[in-house]
């Protein structure tokens, strides 16, 4: 069997995630190969064009949105060449998906990961409580009058007819993200979707000794480190300034470090000591900076399911971060802490426990370690898939292997 996994870039949680399972795939005897559109040869005068376009997206909505119609070149026939089944992961931002699957060879499978709910919805990413993309996403409340009333319904029309027609496969890396797939016109459409929490490397994710790996990032070795971060310091779901307003709050900040991963710049909180990484696409630092930490904090205000969490947790590393959509399920109550959403009181609590009790962090990391350890070993995430890719080419067989693909 080989499998070809695309994302729209080479970099980011979706691409780790695709880069860690074809790798995964490998050692469990399957091939597997990563295609990204940022790696693609551009085809003159389409990528002005396809940004004019992107661009149109982003003054017809008031939260992100993405339609389908793009004109950046998808994978060529050629490059499909070979491969048994495509594993699609996030691709919203790169080619036009309903038209390309209409060429994509019948003998090939299709799976599609859901890292947020724009496969099954008419172009929003995020679950805001709208329940639209059930039936009709119509009319769309992200979209401006009078494409609102039309827009998103095509959309949502494109794509379930698409999927529905190659039989798509649908993971979902939580069952909160499950749930609502199988609500979804689209989903319904195609069968249902299926659960596998997300792999980590926890050979790079580990503990390590944490004076060792202060002393090495230059971090005052009696200092309390709380680590935080996203990929974007500016994404408003990832609710950065909100949380260095909390920490800010917190007492004897004399003692207190943060250090925050991710792009882009921010306002400071005036007395609240913050150390800018920048992007850390390096996993092995990135797993130095949480050995270094005594806890890691999100504010996220809706996530699928927390990869970050979880790679904090594999190092041993309590986390503090809201109960809501996914991160229960990657964050129970013995890997960490979990507050009402936007409880500021809970919040700060909740880290001045951890700060003031090291048996406590001990314990909590100590047991979240473990739980990732048995639930997101990459060996596990990989056998899982190979289970869907089994039901997805060989349909017949789908009743056995199904049960054995539902991961809790």
């Amino acid at each position: 069997m080989r499998v070809l996994h695309l994302n729209t870039h080479s970099s980011g949680g979706s691409h780790e995630y695709a880069v860690l399972l074809s790798t995964a795939l490998a050692e469990e005897g399957i091939e597997s190969q990563v295609l990204s559109g940022d790696s693609q040869q551009l085809e003159s005068g389409k990528p002005f064009l396809d940004r004019v376009i992107r661009k149109a997206y982003v003054s017809f909505s008031t939260e992100p949105w993405h339609g389908t119609r793009r004109l950046l070149s998808p994978p060529r026939s050629e490059e499909l060449q070979g491969f048994d089944l495509v594993h699609l992961h996030t691709v919203a931002d790169w080619f036009n998906v309903p038209n390309w699957l209409e060429t994509v060879p019948s003998g090939i499978g299709v799976v599609i990961t859901l890292h947020d709910m724009w496969h099954l919805t008419g172009g929003c990413f995020l679950y805001r409580g709208c329940d639209r993309f059930t039936e009709t996403c119509a009319p769309c409340p992200i979209l401006k009058t009078p494409l609102n009333r039309i827009l998103a319904k095509d959309e949502q029309r494109r794509k379930l007819q698409a999927y529905r027609s190659r039989r798509v496969q649908f993971v979902a890396n939580s069952q909160w993200l499950a749930d609502l797939a199988e609500r979804s016109a689209i989903v319904r459409a195609c069968g249902c979707s299926r659960v596998i929490p997300p792999g980590i490397d926890t050979d790079v994710f580990r503990p390590q000794e944490k004076a060792q790996c202060r002393a090495e990032l230059g971090i005052p070795p009696d200092a309390f480190v709380i680590a935080a971060g996203a990929a974007s310091l500016t994404d408003i779901n990832k609710n950065i300034p909100w949380l260095l307003e909390q920490l800010a709050g917190l007492s004897e900040l004399e003692d207190v470090m943060v250090v925050l991963l991710g792009e882009g710049t921010l306002e400071i909180p005036i007395g609240l000591n913050v150390r800018l990484t920048g992007g850390v696409g390096d996993r092995i630092k990135r797993a130095m900076l949480f050995n270094a930490a005594d806890v890691f904090v999100s504010a996220s205000l809706m996530e699928t399911y927390g990869l970050t969490l979880i790679e904090a947790m594999s190092c041993g590393i309590p986390v503090v971060a809201f109960r809501t959509g996914g991160v229960p399920e990657a964050v129970p109550d013995e890997g960490g802490i979990l507050c009402a959403l936007l409880d500021a009181a809970a919040f700060k609590a909740a880290i001045q426990k951890l700060r003031h009790s090291e048996a406590l962090r001990n314990e909590i990391g100590n047991s979240a370690r473990k739980l990732v350890a048995a639930r997101n070993a990459k060996s596990r995430f990989a056998a899982a898939f190979a289970h869907v890719y089994e039901a997805c080419l060989y349909p017949g067989q789908a009743r056995l292997i199904e049960q054995s693909a539902l991961v809790p």
